[in-house]
């Protein structure tokens, strides 16, 4: 089935958007693991927000991947 390129092309702006927001909300889980290694909910958090960056880009990537059809 053909994506809508214009909703494509939307979803990926929002996704690009979440991202940006991930990765702040990353760095600043990660430098209050610098503060406290052991901090077992830091570590949790640290590793879902990983996860939720790792499903955003890669739906961006299949978008984009469409989009050239390829």
């Amino acid at each position: 089935m053909a994506a809508n390129p214009n909703k494509a092309i939307d979803r990926i702006r929002e996704l690009e958007g979440a991202l940006v927001d991930l990765r702040v909300r990353l760095e600043t889980i990660t430098s209050g693991l610098a503060q406290d290694a052991t901090n077992t909910s830091l570590v949790i958090r640290r590793v879902n927000t990983m996860k939720q960056i790792m499903v955003a880009q890669s739906e961006i990537d299949t978008l984009r991947s469409t989009l050239r059809g390829t």
